[in-house]
């Protein structure tokens, strides 16, 4: 054979022709070989594998996997080798192969639909995860390979939710950045006797702000929801303490912004 198939590429269309049906005569030939009656002891050896094949189903001991088993039943059944005991195994097989599926259809089910809940919560967000959390609870679902059309719609929907609260988030991050950098840029400018550099500072970081009398709110301490602030003030009277103090020990907790995109409240924290 692998003479044949190394002259093809140097001989003419007709010599391909004789060449190909001395070929399928003897692939012919070799599977008339190959597929000959067994002998008696090679059926016995088989009969006998099988009928261990179909006892491990029957019984829950088989570590072979559901397509396995089915496969393994149907050629069981095409051998037809007339075996009154291997024909009870195999209907025995079929039949408990029959109530796995439907009791492996129950299951998946029943994880569907724990799994559509949990996506629905997870979108409304009910606990107020953040973006990381949501993500690992989205990988455990993800994790039940579950292929069920409504579930792969709704963790696409998480997927996209989580992306937009992380952009919105380095957003935040950003502004808090440029907050309490300019608030030490301040201080560090009045520190080194740089007055006017500390009050062009201030008016660059009362850019960030809606107006300059923006309510400032200082969390002294914070213990569960219960939160005890400082005296309040403004942002202009609070960034002129920090030129005056030349340090900065608050960071920035929160804010709130204007529909401008302006701050029109900010809290911060000792």
């Amino acid at each position: 054979m692998a003479t044949i198939v190394s002259r093809l590429k140097t001989v003419s269309w007709q010599q391909f022709v004789v060449i190909t049906l001395i070929a399928l005569v003897a692939v012919s030939f070799d599977s008339c070989k190959s597929s000959g009656k067994l002998t008696r002891k090679e059926k016995k050896a088989q009969i006998e594998m099988y009928k261990k094949q179909m006892r491990e189903i029957i019984n829950g001991t088989t570590k072979m996997t559901f397509d396995e088993q089915v496969q393994a039943i149907s050629e069981a059944i095409n051998k037809n080798f007339r075996d009154d005991e291997l024909n009870q195994l195999i209907l025995q097989a079929q039949q408990k192969n029959k109530n796995a599926y439907a009791d492996y259809q129950k299951e998946q089910e029943q994880k569907v639909a724990v799994a559509r809940n949990k996506l629905y919560d997870l979108l409304i967000n009910k606990q107020n995860l953040s973006a990381d959390e949501l993500e690992h609870e989205m990988d455990k679902i993800k994790a039940e390979n579950l292929n069920d059309d409504e579930i792969n719609e709704l963790l696409s929907r998480l997927e996209k939710k989580i992306s937009e609260m992380r952009q919105y988030s380095s957003v935040e991050m950003s502004l808090k950045s440029k907050l309490e950098g300019s608030f030490q840029s301040i201080a560090d400018a009045s520190r080194a006797g740089n007055t006017s550099m500390a009050n062009s500072l201030i008016d660059a970081a009362l850019n960030y702000f809606s107006a300059p009398d923006v309510p400032v709110l200082i969390i002294i301490s914070r213990q569960g929801s219960v939160v005890d602030y400082d005296k309040p003030t403004t942002i202009i009277n609070y960034l002129n303490f920090l030129k005056d103090q030349k340090e900065s020990r608050n960071s920035v907790d929160s804010y709130q912004m204007d529909p401008s995109g302006k701050i029109k409240e900010l809290d911060l924290i000792k």
